[in-house]
């Protein structure tokens, strides 16, 4: 009975520390070679770092964005978690300033690519979901942003649907 006193008091402290401590793990998505990864650094613009071509604010969300971290490895913010959605429309607002993400990473072409799921932007802020991408298209076209439509934006999307109608669903002309 002592034995059986002791493990559900050490069952209880557990499920406690595992309720207790903040969850900082990304969700694996199955890609080759992935790590969880959270990666702190400077939201900057690519075209900026690689090859010195400035636009005002990070080309103010028109631009491919990244992570610089304060040892200057520079990280590609390639997606959201938002599926084949990119980072910027999460990460826009932030050039310039540092943020702690929290994703996978991956290695393509000797690049590493950083699949943000949600960030924050300081060590005790809250997290937040890296969902912008969604948000804003179903803004503009009228949608909840939890509508199944909005969730598969990539089968209710015009572009998308246009250019599958011109190359087929490969990318490859018919």
């Amino acid at each position: 009975m002592r034995n059986m006193l002791h493990g559900m008091k050490l069952v209880a402290l557990l499920a406690f520390v595992g309720w207790s401590m903040p969850s900082n793990a990304a969700e694996p998505l199955g890609l080759n070679g992935e790590n969880q990864a959270q990666v702190t650094g400077k939201v900057v613009d690519i075209i900026c770092e690689l090859a010195h071509e400035c636009a005002p604010n990070c080309g103010n969300g028109k631009l491919q964005l990244g992570i610089k971290t304060a040892d200057n490895k520079l990280y590609f913010a390639s997606k959201s978690h938002v599926i084949f959605a990119g980072s910027t429309n999460d990460l826009a607002a932030y050039c310039g300033k540092t943020v702690m993400t929290d994703g996978l990473t991956t290695t393509a072409y000797g690049s590493t690519l950083l699949y943000i799921q949600r960030f924050k932007t300081s060590e005790t802020g809250d997290w937040i979901d890296a969902t912008g991408f969604r948000r804003d298209w179903a803004k503009a076209h009228g949608v909840s942003p939890d509508s199944k439509t909005a969730k598969e934006w990539y089968k209710n999307d015009k572009v998308v649907l246009d250019a599958i109608a011109l190359h087929g669903k490969l990318g490859l002309d018919k």
